[in-house]
């Protein structure tokens, strides 16, 4: 019998139905928009999401493949800190707030006085900030004192999508859990000192669980809706940066997952947790894998792909003409142009803020050392050299506070570079491989939905499921000619801050 993973993220959910032997029978995916109903306030309108959501769900239900060997269990990655209050009822309350919303700062300073961010860094894992659930629950009980006192639970993406399925005891996933500011990680449970200080009652939250822990079925009547034909089996899933990390097999101590999309993240497994100062400095978070005993620990530049494509769409109208008549596509052809001499520029890849290790809302791009002889050629070649800069400066940072990095699987479009690659683990001094992977947070699920069910173990899966395609080594000659480079690199941050 098949396994549904599904994956929910920030702009849409796909889903993929696999077979026992990992063949993908079937996938699909819808969008959705976040909402912006306020300046500052940023939320997912809670009943277009969960309509498309059930949607591309029905999609793969409803397709032969799938009928003649029918899903009977399940399991999801989501979005972190997203969070939905809903009544004794089970109906929502309010639209679902979203991680980059900023309403809660002036909670946020005030959470402080009472709690310091080292101590909450020291309990949770989690570096405090505007993204943190738990200034955002102190707004809504702040400012919509009417909902909150109507609200029986607050669920993250994960336990409302089991709520949704019909799961009456709903679990939150450790992983999840250690988004919210209030968990305390080293013993796996909700916060009594945090939340009795805000006067939170954790029964407003379900209850944290392992992933990859069976929890229930999805109720007859709703499985029928979505187009089910067996019982399901439901089965708690993780965070998606996480997920995205078992979906590579990075779960042993030093192996990183490089997720090369709209976003770069570097998620970092690590065998004991890993807290200290230089940890909370530069904004490391530490938290729980979706392997039992085993921990991540998050990296991230939100300007990658995106950047690319920014380019892409100011630069080269005549390199997409070309690309064509080669009958290629833009990214390939223009990296096929690049050599390994370093350019004579330097870029500032934050072109939607920065992320770890500074988290600088108001940071902006910068290139330097343009000259009348600078081609547009140069400003790409700066742009791959910048977006390795700075995740070599993470990686450094991180290592420098204790995280052990040996490998760097990398998925997503970036990684679809070549040159990009082997540049990377030459600037980065370390092996990279280029999975055989295209969905690794859909494939993470699957895996715990078997685990959860007792189809396979993990090691069995990885074993099974997850392939290498190419790998790439240090070029010793490329590394040095970029040393000088990267030292400058570091610096750029600090000259240009106070500009923005």
């Amino acid at each position: 019998m098949s396994i549904l993973g599904i994956d929910i993220g920030t702009t849409g959910t796909k889903v993929i139905v696999f077979s026992d032997e990992g063949k993908i029978l079937k996938s699909a995916y819808l969008e959705y928009k976040l909402i912006s109903p306020k300046p500052g306030w940023v939320e997912f309108d809670v009943n277009l999401m969960w309509e498309k959501i059930f949607n591309v769900i029905r999609m793969v239900n409803s397709e032969d493949l799938v009928k003649k060997d029918p899903v009977t269990s399940l399991s999801v990655s989501t979005v972190g800190e997203s969070f939905t209050p809903i009544d004794k009822k089970g109906n929502t309350l309010y639209n679902t707030i979203y991680s980059t919303d900023s309403r809660s700062m002036k909670e946020l300073g005030y959470i402080f006085t009472k709690i310091s961010p080292s101590d909450l860094y020291n309990i949770n894992g989690y570096p405090p900030g505007f993204i943190s659930p738990l200034n955002k629950i102190l707004w809504l009980k702040n400012n919509m004192p009417d909902i909150y006192s109507k609200t029986k639970k607050f669920l993250f993406t994960e336990d409302l999508l089991f709520h949704k399925l019909g799961i009456v005891d709903t679990k939150i996933d450790y992983s999840l859990c250690s988004r919210t500011l209030f968990f305390d990680i080293k013993n796996k449970k909700w916060s009594s000192k945090i939340l009795n200080e805000f006067d939170i009652n954790e029964n407003l939250f379900s209850k944290p669980s392992p992933s990859g822990i069976e929890i229930g079925y999805v109720n007859k009547d709703i499985a029928e809706n979505l187009g089910f034909t067996r019982e399901v089996a439901v089965v708690t899933g993780g965070h998606d940066q996480p997920c995205a990390a078992l979906g590579v097999g990075a779960i042993k101590d030093g192996i990183a997952a490089d997720g090369m999309g709209t976003v770069e993240c570097i998620t970092t497994a690590m065998d004991k947790l890993v807290i200290n100062n230089n940890m909370l400095n530069n904004n490391f978070s530490t938290q729980a894998h979706v392997i039992s005993d085993i921990y991540v620990t998050l990296a991230y530049n939100l300007s990658s792909g995106s950047a690319i494509k920014w380019y892409i769409d100011v630069f080269a109208d005549e390199e997409k003409k070309k690309a064509k008549e080669e009958g290629i596509n833009i990214f390939e052809h223009i990296f096929s142009e690049l050599t390994f001499e370093p350019s004579n520029l330097y870029l500032l890849p934050y072109f939607s803020a920065s992320g770890t290790p500074y988290l600088d809302p108001k940071q902006r791009g910068t290139i330097t050392g343009l000259s009348l002889a600078t081609k547009k050629e140069d400003i790409f070649k700066a742009l791959i050299e910048g977006l390795i800069f700075e995740i070599a400066f993470n990686i450094e940072l991180a290592e420098n506070s204790g995280v052990n990095i040996k490998e760097l699987r990398a998925v997503g479009g970036g990684a679809s570079s070549d040159y990009w690659l082997k540049l990377k683990s030459s600037i980065l001094n370390k092996p990279i491989k280029r999975m055989d992977i295209t969905e690794a947070g859909c494939l993470a699920t699957m895996i715990l939905a078997g685990k959860g069910t007792g189809k396979f173990s993990i090691e069995e899966a990885i074993s099974d499921f997850i392939k290498v395609d190419r790998e790439f080594h240090p070029d010793e000659e490329i590394r040095q000619m970029y040393l000088d480079n990267f030292e400058r690199y570091k610096k750029i941050y600090w000259l240009v801050k106070n500009i923005y």
